[in-house]
């Protein structure tokens, strides 16, 4: 069997250091420094591994940084003509190094201590949110996860989306359109344990294998057939590292949304700026269920770079700077700051980021309810 030390040997060995990734790396664009490029990390690691007595506290410090200087958006792997999977190299890599950030230590420490990355009570994952919502949904409680309920579908809502505020509309979106299509669905509330996807972004798989584990076990207790979230880091963690019984289908929700929804009544006949979150799009290959849903819906997509808001890969938290400068890149270039401008997506952390530098953004479910005369429209 192949090491993992022998596994990263021969992935160094690939990268000829041609600098393809540089011109698409948005660290990179953002900072104009190569020391945090693709490259420039790679560059380190190859120290590391050649001169593993010269690699003094020093520089291992100066390569924490590197590699904690990152979305995690995998343009780089996508442009590599070498085939270097670059973002596996620095998610392991980052273990090593997530101590020398004490913000990241105690995310990590929320989600093994009270399983969600604000180490708050998890019995407050349905609450936050579910309370702002009986006035619409009467009985939602009654969709709340306890033992011995069954359905057919689970709506796996995230840590994001159930402690933010901001998201409590979108769910709100997601409850009415599936209470349209008379889909039999359960939030698992408490029982629902942070995906893990934070932890892989430490390199903390040992202990993002834990909550997986709870969750898998608890998703086949309920006997669903499909579980569905809006949130492209849980899909990925769902569909990659749970393991689920064959049977069960994991769906983004727009992919779910778009297999159910044939037509609307009400054509919203308007044009939307959409960002692909890349985890949704280069890392599970979803692209063309979030078009064909604001299709169904009358909306003109005006098609943006497939490039990161600079909300991922724990950036925000290690360098909130760099994060805002791409985001600010991204604004300028796609002239977002222009009269009128909208942009539509389907991840609360980059809705999160565009809405925070001003920019006016929406979940696609918060069209499709109004599509569908669910909502009255603005």
């Amino acid at each position: 069997m192949t090491s993992k030390t022998e596994e990263l040997s021969e992935l160094l060995k690939k990268c000829v250091q041609c600098g393809s990734c540089l011109v698409i790396c948005p660290i990179y664009r953002a900072t104009e420094n190569e020391v945090f490029s693709p490259r420039g990390k790679l560059y380190y690691l190859k120290l590391k591994e050649a001169f593993p007595d010269k690699f003094d506290e020093e520089l291992a410090k100066e390569y924490a940084k590197t590699i904690f200087t990152c979305v995690v958006c995998g343009r780089c792997v996508e442009s590599c003509t070498s085939e270097v999977k670059l973002t596996d190299i620095f998610r392991e890599e980052r273990l090593a190094s997530v101590d020398q950030f004490p913000k990241l230590v105690q995310i990590g420490e929320n989600i093994t201590d009270e399983m969600n990355v604000y180490g708050l009570d998890n019995e407050m994952r349905a609450e936050t949110w579910t309370m702002e919502l009986y006035d619409d949904f009467p009985d939602i409680d009654d969709r709340v996860y306890s033992e011995g309920m069954t359905a057919d579908t689970i709506l796996f809502v995230g840590c994001l989306m159930s402690f933010r505020s901001r998201h409590t509309n979108v769910l709100k979106s997601i409850l009415k359109v599936m209470e349209h299509i008379d889909e039999n669905f359960l939030i698992l509330g408490g029982e629902e344990y942070c995906c893990g996807h934070p932890l892989d972004l430490l390199g903390k798989i040992e202990q993002a294998d834990k909550m997986r584990e709870h969750n898998t076990e608890v998703i086949h207790k309920v006997g669903a057939k499909t579980v569905v979230t809006d949130c492209p880091g849980c899909l990925e963690a769902l569909i990659d590292h749970h393991k689920l019984d064959p049977s069960v289908k994991v769906l983004h929700m727009t992919e779910y949304f778009d297999e159910k929804i044939e037509s609307v009544p009400n054509k919203l006949d308007i044009t939307l700026k959409y960002h692909d979150p890349c985890e949704l799009f280069r890392n599970n290959e979803v692209t063309q269920a979030p078009r064909s849903l604001m299709k169904k819906m009358g909306i003109e997509v005006i098609e943006m770079e497939p490039s990161c808001c600079g909300g991922g890969g724990m950036l925000r938290v290690t360098d909130d700077a760099i994060a805002q400068d791409i985001m600010k890149q991204r604004i300028e270039k796609e002239e977002l700051n222009e009269e009128g401008t909208c942009v539509v997506t389907c991840c609360p952390s980059c809705l999160e980021q565009f809405e925070q530098n001003g920019v006016t953004t929406g979940d696609i479910a918060e069209y499709l309810v109004k599509a569908l005369n669910l909502e009255e429209t603005k």
